[in-house]
């Protein structure tokens, strides 16, 4: 029997099937002609793979052999809350809440009779801060900033007790304060027997009154220590992110076993609309309390010996200028005042002080330190290399004048930019010009010494304008050189390698020193 396939042809339930000798040929070269393509496909894939593979391992660096993180004994959660519950147990009775009232008066801005100003307007001020109890007979530290010049202040004790203190001293130069009250039998914070022990990554609490919220406590650890900041030039202040805020001044900062290791003082904010806490606060170490703290109950201020000289360390830039290995002592920038102690026994700018009573000073918060340490009226030794000579004077210290900061240095604009006569110095980035008396008279400069370069102007991201250089300098020396004219500046400039130099300019008629970097 025969059937009709799909494709119409015939075929037979038991014959055999009739097929084109030609398509079978077709077929086959086709079937060979897909594995020839497939085996390629494979090849070229294998040798791209093997390829990406060998680029990718010429470019990995071996790593190193893991090693064992070091095992520490940390406290678990559970004990570390415990051990912040006994340090807050045993320290908050001594911490007090301290608000004050300042009466002052102002101008009221209205004329009063006959055109004359009108008297001042009253006052009344309020603020708070915290402090905590010493002695079990009322002595109390804080900060200086908290109690001002209060004419009350009123302090309420961790169990409520209310009491009126007056201030025993103070010390700016520190904002550190003692004031009193007329009590016994109270509860005494015990200051760490050494703030230098203090190491970073140590827990700490501070404890206080911010924004008013009386016996607030919170942890962090010890981020830095030895902190200098602008504010003062005789504290080393601890940084900590325990949230410091408002309120907090004056509060103690304790370690893991109850004790005073800072005073909390103050704090970065996020801009001058923010007041809050970023994790940034500072406290004054418990060594520089403890010592102020004798002073101000011992006299009710704080005498500090004065020897009349501004000092950098000697970095690089300015021993190699000087022929001097860096940090081999102190580098004097000026003297300001020829009466000054220093300015009478001779000492200059330029020299490098070694020695102080036979103490080496290699930085110049040694030499600070040191002197500040040093009574009024004692005669010190100060050793110091001038011109490649090692000389001693005997110096007689004062007490320190109050209120000496640190005079803003505005560069001298004169009258206009110098025209003609100028070079640029391409590799230190000024336009300057050869002081002549001529110029000195035309743009009413008022100089030291009436020679050097006057700088017209400083290219903006030049080595010049990185080291602080401003229109108005007028250079006097490149890395020890003398520069009385552009030419020889130019001819220092070209000389130079790549590296640190030190530059001696004059601004506002004072010496300056800056390091300018050379690349």
């Amino acid at each position: 029997m025969k059937q009709m396939n799909q494709f119409g042809n015939e075929s037979g339930f038991g014959g055999q099937q009739q097929q084109d000798p030609w398509k079978q040929r077709r077929g086959a070269r086709g079937m060979w002609i897909a594995i020839v393509f497939i085996v390629t496909a494979i090849v070229v894939a294998v040798a791209i793979i093997q390829g990406a593979y060998h680029r990718s391992s010429r470019n990995v660096p071996e790593l190193p052999e893991s090693r064992k993180v070091l095992s520490t004994n940390a406290a678990s959660p559970a004990e570390l809350s415990v051990s912040f519950r006994e340090v807050s147990k045993a320290v908050k009775p001594a911490v007090v809440y301290v608000n004050i009232v300042e009466n002052t008066t102002t101008d009221s801005g209205q004329p009063g009779f006959f055109g004359i100003p009108g008297q001042g307007v009253p006052r009344r001020r309020e603020g708070a801060g915290s402090g905590f109890i010493v002695t079990e007979d009322g002595y109390i530290l804080t900060n200086d900033h908290v109690v001002g010049n209060a004419s009350k202040i009123n302090v309420t004790l961790a169990d409520g007790r209310k009491f009126k203190a007056e201030v025993v001293g103070s010390d700016p130069e520190t904002d550190i304060a003692v004031i009193k009250i007329d009590a016994s039998n109270l509860p005494t914070a015990v200051l760490a027997h050494d703030s230098d022990e203090l190491e970073q990554g140590d827990w700490v609490l501070a404890i206080g009154s911010p924004f008013g919220l009386q016996q607030t406590i919170t942890a962090g650890i010890v981020s830095a220590t030895g902190r200098e900041l602008r504010d003062s030039q005789y504290n080393h202040y601890i940084q900590t992110d325990a949230s410091i805020n408002p309120g907090n001044s004056g509060g103690p900062l304790v370690n893991m076993q109850g004790e005073v290791v800072g005073i909390n003082t103050m704090i970065l904010t996020g801009g001058p609309m923010s007041q809050g806490n970023i994790g940034i606060g500072f406290a004054i170490a418990s060594n520089t309390a403890r010592d102020v703290f004798k002073k101000l109950v011992r006299v009710g201020h704080v005498s500090r010996g004065y020897l009349g000289v501004s000092v950098t360390n000697l970095d690089e830039a300015k021993a190699h200028a000087l022929k001097l290995e860096p940090n081999a002592g102190v580098f004097v920038g000026e003297v300001p005042d020829p009466d000054s102690p220093a300015g009478k026994a001779g000492i200059q700018a330029k020299d490098v002080i070694t020695a102080f009573n036979g103490k080496p000073v290699k930085a110049a918060r040694d030499l600070t330190d040191t002197v500040a340490a040093t009574p009024a009226g004692q005669t010190a030794r100060v050793d110091f290399i001038r011109d490649g000579q090692r000389q001693s004077v005997d110096v007689k210290l004062v007490e320190r004048p109050k209120n000496i900061n640190a005079r803003a240095i505005q560069p001298d604009r004169g009258e206009g930019e110098s025209e003609g006569g100028s070079t640029q110095q391409g590799r230190l980035g000024i336009q300057g010009k050869t002081v002549t008396p001529e110029m000195i008279q035309q743009m009413g400069l008022k100089l030291r010494l009436a020679s050097g370069v006057f700088v017209a102007s400083v290219q903006p991201g030049s080595p010049a304008a990185d080291a602080g250089l401003l229109h108005g300098d007028v250079i006097h020396a490149l890395d020890g050189a003398e520069i009385k004219t552009v030419e020889e500046l130019a001819q220092a400039v070209k000389a130079l390698q790549a590296g640190d130099y030190a530059v001696e300019i004059e601004r506002n008629r004072r010496p300056v020193f800056l390091t300018v970097t050379i690349e």
